[in-house]
């Protein structure tokens, strides 16, 4: 497998083909990754051993949903059942996946606490106890934002090594350890193209903000709940097609024949 150069203007159209393919089934879509959240939050609840699991586990997951995009564009039809298809495609490959994006966030973390010292544990400690105090906030964040600039530095490469993996595993039946590199290689040769995509993302995050912003002023106070769920609705829209588009730029880098289309076509 090897990954194709793209243009700048590619990163754009992996999130409009992401929007076509979630326009198929969107409630299906929508309860897919809501589904999704629900078993990380349940799993969170667990103190260490749950955030690990979750962590192994999401490659899984996201084969899953790689597996229902390809099956849409197929002529067939995503299900809820497509969230654990995953385990039925190189289950264990892609848990090898998981467990080296958990080791790389534990070195990540544990360089950036090494060289923020005082400073970013200070700030972390404020954040898990509901919220940086002010006493926590370090009078001089010079070594706090070396820290942060270091640890973006390393997460890149990672995450760049895990973002086509899933699909790389469970829908080209490569090895773990292969996988990550050829993910590598292929952000690596279209960075102008990951960048425009990134832009977009967050154009998009920004506007549904925005959306639900103006949403919730027209609502009365009273109807918490209405509210709420506006804002998650909101929320998860942008977080499902963000996950589709893992599949759409995977299917665009590595020169897949199927193409996004639209209703009925």
């Amino acid at each position: 497998m090897e990954p194709r150069h793209l243009g700048a203007s590619r990163g754009w159209s992996w999130i409009v083909d992401a929007l076509r393919i979630f326009r198929r089934r969107p409630l299906v879509w929508l309860m897919l990754n809501t589904l999704l959240l629900f078993i990380g939050s349940v799993l969170m609840l667990a103190p260490v051993i749950g955030p690990l699991v979750f962590a192994l586990l999401t490659p899984v997951f996201m084969a899953g949903l790689m597996l229902g995009c390809r099956d849409v564009e197929r002529g067939g039809r995503v299900e809820i059942a497509h969230l654990v298809l995953g385990f039925k495609y190189h289950g264990t490959q892609l848990v090898t996946v998981g467990g080296v994006y958990l080791a790389g966030q534990v070195v990540v973390a544990g360089v950036m606490f090494y060289v923020g010292g005082e400073d970013l544990r200070s700030v972390a400690t404020g954040v898990i106890q509901g919220g940086a105090q002010p006493q926590a906030v370090p009078a001089s964040t010079d070594r706090l934002s070396f820290a942060l600039l270091v640890g973006a530095a390393l997460f890149t490469p990672l995450a760049m090594a895990v973002w086509f993996a899933p699909p790389l595993v469970a829908l080209e039946g490569m090895r773990a350890f292969a996988a990550l590199k050829t993910s590598i290689r292929a952000c690596l040769a279209n960075l102008l193209p990951m960048l425009v995509y990134g832009a977009g993302l967050t154009g998009l995050l920004v506007l549904s903000l925005l959306v639900v912003r103006g949403v919730l002023s027209v609502l009365p106070a009273g109807i918490g709940f209405l509210r709420g769920l506006t804002a998650v609705a909101g929320f998860m829209l942008w977080v499902t097609l963000t996950l589709i588009s893992v599949y759409t730029s995977y299917r665009d880098v590595f020169a897949r024949e199927q193409r996004a289309t639209g209703d009925g076509e």
